[in-house]
């Protein structure tokens, strides 16, 4: 393995395995989320610039209070309400494809979908919500910018800033086939009564990795459904040791070699390398949400968390599946002039 690479790997278990060992010794509310940022941030080829992470920190805290505010004031009347839940998904789109990037994408579909959720069930605990989004936030990218300053990373030269910036779709066409994939699902979400907030966040990420992606098609979805897959069965095994050795260092060491295999697996040649990214997260979000801090029940919770969240990967999946054929990212070449 390349040194940049050995070297991006020990950023990524050390950081996101601190965050996630902190939340655990200090208990604070969603402390899985707060690792999921800084799994995100360090899976980053460079440290997010700190007027950008001032901005995004902001734009959390303006984002959570505004989504709060009109979720309390139209939460007596459902169909309005569902109607403000589908134009903040369908914003979220169109800000995070538009340039914003990935997480804040994630944060504005946070903003869309759990905040509103959370209102309908207890309006304290959501104001709760409201504050600790951006204070994980907070700590996350502190942490990150803390990895990358002891672990330097090698500069990018143009070309690859130029690579990576490179939007080959149709943007317009992207937004809405997301919006077509995750409000129909949010929408399901709602009118069940569903309350898994963790779900939500994991649609959150799912949908905006599916916009995010450079290709489409039957291929993207194979890939995300291969990652969850993966990150599935790696929070089934890492629970069953936790039962086994129910002690706080366990969960901590397996974040850590959750990182590290993940981590290598990303950096290396073989097939499963492009999902190992999705499921880092994958795991943290299923595993981390079983045993975290407001995690009651616990010896149940490994096993429903898993088939909540494989069951809104289906849902989202085979969503966009469907969304690909009758409505593909690009035209498809007409055979006639071929």
């Amino acid at each position: 393995m390349r040194t940049e690479d050995r070297n991006a790997v020990y950023r990524l278990a050390l950081g996101v395995t601190g965050v996630f060992s902190l939340g655990l010794f200090l208990g604070w509310p969603l402390a899985v989320v707060g690792a999921v940022f800084t799994a995100l941030f360090l899976q980053a080829p460079t440290a997010l610039p700190l007027a950008a992470f001032a901005k995004l920190f902001v734009f959390s805290i303006a984002l959570m209070f505004v989504s709060f505010l009109l979720s309390s004031v139209f939460a007596p009347y459902p169909v309005v309400f569902l109607i403000l839940v589908a134009i903040g998904i369908i914003l979220s789109f169109i800000w995070s494809v538009s340039g914003a990037g990935v997480l804040p994408g994630v944060i504005a579909l946070m903003g869309a979908l759990m905040i509103p959720n959370l209102v309908l069930q207890s309006p304290d605990l959501a104001l709760v919500l409201v504050f600790w989004i951006p204070l994980n936030l907070l700590f996350a990218g502190f942490v990150s910018t803390l990895m990358f300053t002891l672990i330097p990373a090698a500069p990018q030269n143009a070309t690859q800033g130029k690579a990576a910036s490179a939007a080959d779709f149709d943007k317009h066409r992207r937004i809405v086939r997301m919006s077509l994939v995750t409000v129909p699902f949010a929408l399901a979400f709602f009118v069940s009564g569903a309350s898994a907030l963790l779900v939500l966040f994991f649609v959150a990420l799912l949908s905006q990795q599916l916009a995010a992606m450079p290709a489409a098609g039957k291929a993207v979805a194979k890939a995300m459904l291969t990652a969850n897959l993966l990150g599935a069965a790696a929070s089934i095994i890492c629970y069953e040791v936790n039962v086994i050795a129910p002690v706080i260092l366990t969960p901590i060491l397996l974040c850590f070699f959750a990182c590290v295999t993940l981590g290598a697996l990303g950096k290396s040649q073989i097939p499963l390398a492009a999902a190992a990214g999705s499921a880092l997260t994958t795991v943290l979000i299923v595993y981390g949400g079983s045993i975290s801090p407001f995690s009651d029940e616990a010896d149940v919770k490994s096993i429903t968390r898993v088939l909540q969240v494989a069951s809104a990967a289906l849902f989202v999946i085979i969503a966009y599946v469907v969304v690909d054929e009758f409505w593909p990212e690009k035209k498809r070449e007409n055979p006639v002039n071929a």
